[in-house]
């Protein structure tokens, strides 16, 4: 794989972003929330008509059974997502069991975690206004 310079990247997660918020409605109407730093997330409820009488329903059965219900489920995502023109631009972050038949999906921008970046910022913007407030704190009451 080629090596993308941080300038596209910004710029391809600059589209991502557009294309998710012009989106949101359609993507609301398949119950995808989409998160302050643009991650899709919803929670994915397995109906229990997949689980018949003939298992014994224990928590590897279920598991196992709910993967080809999620990949379905994905395949139907991907294919909106596809759509809407973020060929390549997403990938699947998580997908984690919450309840007995509910399992969390979150999606996100696949050239590096919004969340990561989203929080390194914070903490680099709070330590560069902290510098500033002191150095002005100096400056004012030297």
């Amino acid at each position: 794989m080629a090596k993308i310079s941080i300038w596209r990247k910004i710029n391809l997660y600059r589209q991502y972003s557009k294309v998710i918020s012009d989106n949101r409605a359609a993507l609301g109407q398949m119950n995808i929330r989409v998160d302050m730093v643009d991650r899709l997330y919803t929670v994915v409820n397995v109906p229990e008509e997949l689980f018949d009488g003939a298992y014994d329903v224990r928590t590897a059965d279920i598991v196992r059974i709910s993967q080809s219900y999620l990949a379905e489920y994905l395949r139907n995502v991907s294919r909106t997502l596809d759509s809407m023109g973020l060929n390549e631009l997403y990938r699947v972050y998580d997908t984690s069991k919450v309840d007995k038949y509910s399992f969390l999906v979150v999606i996100g921008f696949s050239l590096f975690d919004t969340k990561k970046v989203a929080t390194r910022v914070m903490v680099l913007s709070s330590a560069v206004l902290l510098a500033a407030v002191l150095t002005w704190i100096t400056i004012a009451f030297a």
